[in-house]
């Protein structure tokens, strides 16, 4: 998974890096390898604004949050990625356990017939 971090008006520090980069892990169970991430963290009128734009190789999503300070506004942009893609990957889940079914649950149809 690559990730590009931006920063505009903001004064990052490696702690900052540090934690934008272990909560964006978290993320990894929701998105292949080959997914991108790109978090743009900007200070605007007294408060910051934090984007993250999600390529994964059959969806984009995008995510914006703001908050008093930067940790607030990354943290509940990452909350609502985090609940979107457990969505979407609920769905899936869904779509492959409706095509298939299990062989007792058929056999024991047939015998009630």
């Amino acid at each position: 998974m690559n990730v590009q971090v931006h920063y505009q008006d903001v004064d990052h520090s490696p702690w900052v890096d540090q934690f934008i980069t272990r909560r964006i892990s978290k993320l990894d169970r929701y998105l292949t390898q080959s997914s991108t991430i790109q978090v743009n963290v900007k200070y605007v009128n007294k408060s910051y604004v934090t984007t993250l734009a999600i390529h994964n190789p059959y969806h984009d999503y995008a995510f914006s949050s703001e908050g008093l300070n930067l940790f607030e506004s990354f943290s509940t942009a990452i909350d609502k990625a985090s609940r979107s893609l457990g969505e979407q990957k609920r769905k899936i889940k869904d779509r492959i356990h409706k095509r298939f079914f299990s062989l007792k649950k058929a056999e024991a149809a047939n015998s009630l017939d």
